[in-house]
C-alpha cells in the first residue's frame, strides 16, 4: 500500500486523510491544522490538487 504525504507538511496521511475541496478540485491533508492551512492559502496550495 502506498502512502500519501500531506502538501503542507509532508507527513504520511492515514486513513483517508481530510479533503478540501476549492474550484471543483480536491485536496488531501493528513489533519485538521493543515486543512485550514490549506483554506488560507488555496493558491499555494492549488497546484497540489485533484
Amino acid at each position: 500500500m502506498k502512502m500519501e504525504k500531506c502538501p503542507v507538511c509532508d507527513w504520511e496521511i492515514k486513513d483517508d486523510g481530510i479533503k478540501v475541496r476549492a474550484d471543483e478540485k480536491e485536496i488531501t491533508v493528513c489533519c485538521a491544522e493543515c486543512a485550514k492551512t490549506v483554506k488560507q492559502n488555496l493558491a499555494k496550495y492549488m497546484d497540489t490538487a485533484r
